[in-house]
């Protein structure tokens, strides 16, 4: 949808303090940024039909950006640790201890244990840590799981008993809840990033797909890129993903009508295995063709970057979302079951499975998508389209559960 701003909070309304676990605007992966943004956006329009002026209390992981602007409300911003959680008296729990409801969303993605120990039992802590709060824990849209060992199943299970609420954003997470026993506290609905506001490219409608010229972005993940670097995750890919994406990149170069833009979506300077920007800026030195925009300062930009593109693959979540959700054909590059499950469940299926399949087959489903552009754009308007509907599930739970938290808390 089209930038819009909410309307301004009233001065005189009483405050909702509200806390946002596991949401960053100070991420260098413009991931989480989007779903901060986009989540706090539906939160405050909630506040505001129930008479309440929303505060955020956003809690993450500090990194080197502040686009807290992108959130038009009050907000302040604190670290997430062990040795704050550990301390009862740390401005972690004393933040918590303000708020009259947590909506913790687990980075997107970090409610599993593919990853680092270190961090699952993180994510699992400050759920625990949120029991503080004056209110109750929602467990805003997420993927839930893989759980891969017994002791991470039973972990998720007691901290999932702890919350009111437990969303998902794809139906292999929803799954996954009633296999755990959850069901009857969860509800599926979509990705909140489907509501990332971002500024429509003017031109984009009358463009000729089939015959060009076209607007080709590529998102390379560092993370998959440099597994050289990468350690304690549980990423297992059948792809040479180096080799895959000198193939797309040779592949895109030699399309007469392409015009090929590198697209990072994640700039973590301080941490060489995840930042996409440092890996784009040595792509470019090799393919000098292609064009490296400057650095995204928010994820809002970054989508509004990829909303003017006509075709879209990568490997980060978001980016794959941004497209999708402006209405960029696109390509998911995906490493786990957070892509399939939630593409599949909008009805698309051009996810390219990376723990699957050979680069023959990746490249083979990227040159279909080349040969029906206009069909692969409607398909990504449809899915978008459905994501919408889904969201409107969350909306309306969010409507009926803030009106409740106003009136108990007058």
């Amino acid at each position: 949808m089209p930038a819009s701003a909410l309307p301004d909070s009233d001065a005189a309304a009483p405050p909702l303090h509200v806390g946002l676990l596991w949401h960053s605007c100070l991420s260098e992966n413009l991931g989480v940024g989007a779903l901060s943004v986009a989540n706090a956006n539906l939160i405050a329009a909630a506040a505001h039909k129930a008479g309440r002026r929303p505060v955020f209390h956003l809690m993450g992981v500090r990194g080197a950006f502040d686009y807290s602007h992108e959130i038009a409300y009050e907000n302040h911003f604190e670290n997430i640790g062990y040795k704050a959680l550990l301390n009862p008296l740390s401005s972690l729990h004393k933040t918590l201890r303000q708020c009259d409801v947590v909506f913790d969303i687990g980075g997107g993605d970090s409610f599993s244990d593919i990853y680092a120990a270190r961090r699952f039992w993180l994510i699992i802590g400050s759920k625990i840590a949120a029991q503080g709060s004056k209110g109750p824990l929602i467990l805003s849209p997420q993927t839930i799981g893989p759980f891969h060992t017994t002791a991470a199943r039973h972990a998720a299970v007691g901290v999932m008993n702890m919350a009111d609420k437990v969303f998902s954003r794809d139906e292999a997470s929803f799954k996954v809840l009633a296999e755990l026993g959850m069901a009857h506290r969860s509800a599926l609905t979509t990705d909140v990033a489907f509501a990332l506001p971002f500024t429509p490219a003017p031109d984009k409608d009358g463009r000729d797909l089939a015959n060009g010229p076209i607007k080709v972005g590529l998102n390379v993940s560092a993370l998959l890129y440099r597994r050289d670097l990468a350690t304690g995750d549980r990423i297992k890919l059948t792809v040479d993903y180096p080799a895959l994406i000198d193939a797309l990149l040779e592949r895109i170069l030699r399309e007469p009508r392409a015009e090929l833009h590198l697209v990072p979506h994640v700039l973590a300077a301080a941490t060489p295995y995840e930042d996409d920007y440092a890996l784009a800026e040595e792509l470019h030195q090799r393919f000098p063709a292609a064009i490296l925009p400057p650095r995204f300062t928010g994820p809002s930009q970054a989508k509004s970057y990829i909303a003017g593109l006509d075709l879209f693959a990568g490997s980060r979540m978001h980016a794959t979302i941004a497209a999708i959700s402006s209405g960029t054909a696109v390509v998911p590059l995906g490493y786990s079951r957070k892509f399939s499950g939630l593409f599949d469940s909008l009805g698309y299926h051009w996810n390219a499975d990376l723990t699957a399949e050979e680069n023959a087959a990746v490249l083979a489903r990227f040159d279909a998508a080349l040969a029906d552009l206009p069909g692969l754009r409607a398909q990504a308007i449809a899915a978008n389209n459905e994501a919408q509907k889904r969201l409107a599930n969350y909306v309306g739970a969010l409507d009926e559960m803030i009106s409740e938290l106003a009136k108990r808390h007058v």
